[in-house]
């Protein structure tokens, strides 16, 4: 076909794909399954543990629909005004997620939790700056950050990659056709053939490393969007298709998408390889409708009137349900059923539909004036980061009104000061004004371990880690799991005072027990925790230390691993640790309180006795926990190994006090503080040998 100069080949770039066609019905329908599915998962529905791939087809429906607005202009003016695009973006998209923003904010500042308002703060200026998805990723890889509470803002990461998608993805296309010029449609297909295979063999590769990072970032989910610009360019073939083979795909689609729902799970790695699944089903429906209507298709479903409906207003429902299933619990003090959370959904529902009625349709009729919308979505932007920086520095004080307690010191009294003072505790009500540290800072009351000495989940290169006295003539070693590097503090202290010289070698999630594990937030074979654990252990023996300090989390393996071995391979490694020149003390796993303890006073300042557990309960009754604390410890002492058990350091004879004296001994629902650990240094320092009689002067 003869080209003109300005036309620049968009004629063949598209074959007839550029051409409008009629409204895609099916396409609507499948917004509602998509919803459906995500709004399902998020309220614990059963039976749709992997709703989550409902996000994985909007981003299909995204990059099929904006490459083919984006080919129809083209085709139309031989150009593409890129202000224009973005006016529709935002006209489109920002009232309504700024509505909802500013809502969210506005309940979380005066009903929500309060522990929890700065983070959500915080989240919510990371969402105004279309960056929180790049947040939650590197917070799900942080192991201080990784079990927080959920923010009401997770879920705008989606928005975001589209986002982001939008930023670079109009560009390319223009690029692409302006530049191939007579080539255009062979340039076009290798520009979305090649994006989809280096962003997929990214999702692939990165969900086997570090799954949240491949979860979160557009690198990993450009393929997605990619899947979609490919029936778009692909249009003018795939309308010739018989129409048996179009009804076949589109029922095969639709059962892919839902038969992941239905079968993928909060184990399954994702996105990976897994996407493929409801990636390839939704781009089968899409393409099966790109031809001329078909009677026996999956629009039979996806065509009813009331998918319709939901896919109108799926947008809102999608932006309004999820911080109404985390904040309405909230607010009421009490945990939701799934029959609950289900009947959320559908209040979540009707604001969608008001919120279409109100917000997206009338912004939808305006008139469409790039330069305007541009302006506007700066100034809704600016209003949500406003918004979110004015709950951040109005944040109330969470501060307890009872009489100022004083600080726990042990170093005159040593033990039985401390059993005095944790029987007084388990007696007192009211949270002491002088509380330390304080509830909003508990969560980052953890040791400092400069320079990676305790590392995160992919790390596994470790430095010296000297503490301690650095030129102390004899050398203790704190080996183990973060459960092991709380006692930092304490160690640390006590070292000094002591003239040794404190190395402390420990890594999240990761125990000393010669067990390979599956971590749960990376969703695979924890191969960093082996690698670390096999040098760790050499390290330890060519410095010959005098004392080894170990400790580890038993509640790190779950149900995956019988007591028995649990306590036979933290033995097997202790074995390799031995030398006829150190000694090697084993403390027992601390305590576990029934809740984050932080959250749990803030909502319990009258008394904070409702957060603290009955001794009996220390290790939750006769669960799992109880009867694993106990095999490791009596499998240890026959061996010989000297056990150390921290329960009466953390409990009296008949409960255990989430504060003691002036001291959070929690900063979570595991971890004791920094702060606990450090006035327990006079107690600590009992592990440590007295120093060997000096030889008489002659």
């Amino acid at each position: 076909m003869a080209l003109d100069t300005d036309g620049l080949a968009t004629k063949v770039v598209t074959r007839g794909a550029a051409r409008r066609t009629p409204k895609r019905r099916d396409i609507q329908g499948l917004r509602a399954v998509a919803v459906t599915l995500v709004v399902l998962y998020h309220a614990h529905v059963p039976g749709i543990s992997g709703g989550y791939v409902g996000v994985d087809v909007f981003f299909v429906i995204s990059g099929f629909l904006i490459t083919s607005q984006i080919l129809r202009e083209i085709d139309r003016t031989g150009q593409l005004s890129l202000a224009a695009f973005y006016g529709r973006r935002i006209r489109r998209l920002l009232p309504a997620a700024v509505v909802v923003a500013i809502t969210t904010l506005v309940v979380a500042r005066f009903w929500g939790p309060a522990l929890q308002l700065t983070s959500t703060a915080r989240d919510g200026l990371w969402t105004a700056g279309y960056a929180v998805n790049f947040h939650l990723a590197a917070e799900r890889v942080n192991y201080l950050q990784s079990s927080g509470a959920a923010s009401p803002f997770q879920h705008y990461w989606s928005l975001a990659v589209e986002e982001q998608f939008y930023l670079v993805w109009p560009p390319v296309l223009l690029a692409t056709v302006l530049l191939a010029r007579r080539f255009a449609r062979a340039a076009l297909v290798c520009i979305v053939v090649a994006a989809v295979a280096g962003s997929l063999f990214l999702s692939v590769t990165v969900t086997q490393e570090a799954q949240p990072l491949a979860y979160f970032c557009l690198q990993t989910r450009a393929w997605e969007f990619g899947i979609g610009a490919v029936v778009a360019v692909g249009i003018a073939r795939l309308s010739v298709l018989p129409a048996a083979a179009r009804v076949a795909a589109s029922w095969i689609g639709l059962a892919l998408i839902v038969g992941s729902a239905i079968v993928y799970d909060d184990n399954t790695p994702f996105p990976g390889s897994a996407a493929l699944l409801p990636v390839v089903g939704c781009a089968l429906v899409i393409a099966a409708g790109c031809g001329s209507p078909m009677t026996r298709g999956s629009g039979m479903v996806l065509e009813r009137r009331p998918l319709q409906g939901i896919g109108r207003v799926s947008y809102g429902w999608y932006l309004w349900h999820w911080p109404m299933l985390l904040l309405v619990p909230a607010v009421l003090g009490t945990t939701f059923s799934w029959v609950h959370n289900a009947e959320l959904t559908v209040l979540a529902l009707w604001l969608a539909a008001l919120t279409y009625a109100i917000v997206e349709r009338p912004t939808q009729r305006g008139e469409l004036r790039p330069r305007a919308w541009l302006a506007r979505g700066a100034g809704l932007s600016a209003l949500a980061a406003g918004a979110a920086a004015l709950v951040l520095v109005t944040a109330p004080a969470i501060a307890g009104n009872g009489a100022f307690a004083p600080a726990l010191d042990l170093r005159v009294s040593g033990l039985e000061g401390l059993r005095s003072a944790l029987t007084a505790a388990s007696s007192r009500g009211s949270v002491p004004g002088n509380l330390t540290p304080a509830l909003t800072q508990a969560a980052d009351d953890v040791a400092v371990t400069e320079g990676g000495c305790h590392l995160d989940f992919l790390q596994f290169d470790q430095g010296p880690c000297v503490y301690g006295d650095p030129a102390g003539s004899r050398t203790v070693v704190l080996f183990g799991d973060s459960h092991a590097q709380q006692w930092m503090g304490g160690l640390d202290t006590e070292a000094k005072l002591l003239h040794w010289k404190l190395v402390s070698w420990t890594k999240a999630a990761c125990p000393v027990a010669d067990v390979t594990l599956v971590n749960p937030t990376l969703k695979r074979t924890y191969t960093e925790c082996d690698v670390w654990r096999k040098a760790t252990i050499q390290r330890i023996n060519a410095l010959q230390p005098a004392l080894i300090l170990v400790s580890q989390s038993d509640s790190v393996p779950g149900r995956l691993v019988t007591n028995d071995r649990w306590a036979a391979q933290t033995l097997k490694t202790l074995r390799r640790l031995q030398n006829p020149e150190t000694r090697i003390v084993f403390i027992a796993d601390t305590p576990y309180p029934s809740a984050d303890v932080p959250s749990c006073v803030a909502s319990h300042l009258a008394d904070a006795r409702a957060c603290m557990v009955a001794r009996n309960q220390a290790y939750h009754a006769s669960t799992l926990y109880a009867a694993r604390h106990l095999a490791v410890s009596s499998t240890l002492e026959e061996a010989g190994v000297h056990v150390v058990d921290p329960i009466d350091w953390l409990c009296s004879a008949t409960a255990c006090p989430v504060i003691v004296a002036n001291t959070l001994v929690y900063r979570d629902d595991s971890h004791i503080s920094n702060t606990y650990s450090t006035a327990l240094a006079p107690i600590l320092g009992s592990l440590f040998p007295a120093d060997p009689p000096r030889p008489a002067s002659s």
